[in-house]
């Protein structure tokens, strides 16, 4: 656990944050970085505290939105939101605390898959969607894009570039190299289409327009996570999407 007679300040927390969201730049970071310097200055509190606690606020959202209700719908955001930001603190504490390890990252990949695809189910069900095809559809892009992102962390560990020369992939890594620099993410990430359907249009009670626009959101970033990943297997450029 981190030396708490050396308080961390809120940019060693920023520093040591994963890749960012394009929707956590502006709503989630601010208040992530503030729970980390919080938990790791003033507390005894572990990442798996926090793992938990946004696993209660995943089950608030669930049962939230099995109401059906605009309070329920808007309760629901909110929970979602806070599930969120403990996600984005929970990897960040546990590396400044060095208490990361490969269990406990793949526990919270899990944990985070199988509490998504349940609200996405329960939000279904309160829409009368449960049924339509595209709704199964986007259950396995859930899976899908869980496991390429969480396989492609070893992949790249053991591959030499074979295709570093090929000029578009060229290109496409000094795109992708601009927003690495800057620690976000190249294109719109699995966390924007949670957000987008979990919470934002929720919060305007469209829950089943939010459902729909989210299908072909999510088609485009598991399409973009593929092809990235594909780059990043075949050139020197590791991080990824």
């Amino acid at each position: 656990m981190a030396d708490k007679q050396s308080k961390i300040t809120e940019s060693q927390a920023d520093a040591a944050m994963s890749l960012k969201t394009w929707w956590a730049l502006p709503f989630i970071q601010p208040v992530s970085r503030k729970l980390v310097v919080y938990v790791v200055n003033r507390t005894s509190l572990t990442a798996n505290h926090i793992t938990f606690s946004a696993i209660a606020f995943r089950l608030i959202t669930m049962s939230c939105f099995l109401t059906n209700s605009y309070p329920g719908l808007i309760i629901g955001a909110l929970s979602y939101y806070l599930a969120y930001v403990g996600d984005c603190a929970d990897g960040t504490v546990a590396r400044i605390n060095k208490q990361s390890s490969e269990l406990g990252r793949y526990l919270d990949h899990m944990s985070d898959l199988v509490g998504d695809i349940l609200i996405l189910l329960c939000l279904a069900w309160s829409q009368g969607m449960l049924s339509s095809l595209w709704i199964w559809a986007m259950l396995f892009m859930h899976v899908a894009e869980c496991y390429i992102s969480y396989l492609m962390g070893f992949a790249v560990k053991q591959h030499k570039e074979t295709l570093g020369t090929f000029p578009f992939f060229r290109w496409y890594n000094r795109y992708r190299q601009w927003w690495f620099q800057r620690n976000i993410k190249s294109f719109l990430s699995f966390p924007d289409y949670t957000a987008l359907i979990f919470v934002f249009f929720p919060l305007f009670g469209m829950p089943g327009l939010g459902l729909q626009v989210g299908f072909y959101m999510l088609m485009m970033v598991v399409s973009y996570t593929i092809f990235s990943t594909f780059v990043s297997l075949h050139t020197d450029m590791k991080p990824f999407p």
